[in-house]
């Protein structure tokens, strides 16, 4: 089992400084964020390391794949490799084995980012599953087994801002939103809960209350509390891609509204 480090609820946690401040030869798992609902915990997986199939009764679990390629069998779902963007979901009561498969980067594992309750063990193994069905690939609706980085930019393509909700469920309303450079956000706040995001490509600046500014890069997650004031602003020259994690209920306040 992974050594299990906590750096919890930073403002920013960085995509090359978690994962330099490791060896990536070997196991290991950082606990980077709690919001109420979710603990979320990077994982560093070196390929070859051994795999603990388990169960959720009661919830769903789903990852986010920052580096490398990360090999999942979910339930009776046929195998799936999953690389940088992609989402895997593994719905309450699907056995799921993930297996780290490589790194193209020496000296690293396969990186994901697991999103699951306060209250999950691995205390109900999973079994082998006696057949296999082949994975759904229709981006119509959110929750599926794997959600393709790569299928949701072609389908949108690159010259226009979009937004695909990725995930939605009890827990966790999960957006994928594609913005062109200079793109600026209404500013917000929001009531009773804390709001994440991951930058997949490109470069944000977030404008937090009167005078934070964070910005961030591919990897990075970035932190928002409970009723913090906020916009966002692409400024890199390429589009910038993130994936915005909050509520499934949020409700919406915006500065400009009397």
């Amino acid at each position: 089992m992974p050594r299990v480090l906590e750096r919890t609820n930073l403002r920013v946690t960085r995509h090359d400084e978690i994962n330099g401040d490791h060896d990536g030869s070997n196991p290991w798992a950082e606990v980077i964020l709690e919001d109420g609902r979710n603990h979320v915990v990077w994982i560093n997986g070196p390929a070859g390391n051994p795999p603990d199939p388990h169960i959720h009764p009661n919830f769903n679990e789903w990852w986010f794949i920052l580096d490398g390629k990360t090999r999942y069998q979910i339930g009776q779902y046929e195998p799936i490799e999953a690389e940088w963007g992609d989402i895997v979901m593994a719905p309450a009561g699907f056995a799921h084995d993930i297996r780290p498969i490589e790194n193209e980067r020496p000296g690293r594992g396969a990186i994901r980012v697991g999103v699951t309750h306060p209250e999950s063990n691995h205390d109900i193994k999973g079994i082998a599953p006696c057949r296999l069905i082949p994975v759904e690939r229709d981006l119509s609706a959110p929750n599926l087994i794997h959600t393709r980085f790569a299928d949701l930019k072609a389908k949108y393509g690159t010259a226009e801002n979009w937004k695909h909700i990725v995930v939605l469920d009890e827990r966790n309303r999960a957006l994928i939103t594609h913005e062109l450079p200079g793109t600026v956000n209404r500013r917000m706040w929001h009531p009773d809960m804390h709001k994440w995001w991951v930058v997949l490509q490109g470069r944000l600046e977030w404008s937090i209350g009167d005078d934070e500014k964070v910005e961030a890069g591919p990897g990075d997650v970035v932190l928002v509390k409970s009723e913090e004031v906020h916009e966002i602003r692409t400024v890199s020259d390429e589009p910038s891609v993130r994936l915005t994690v909050t509520a499934p209920d949020i409700v919406h306040h915006y500065t400009d509204e009397n």
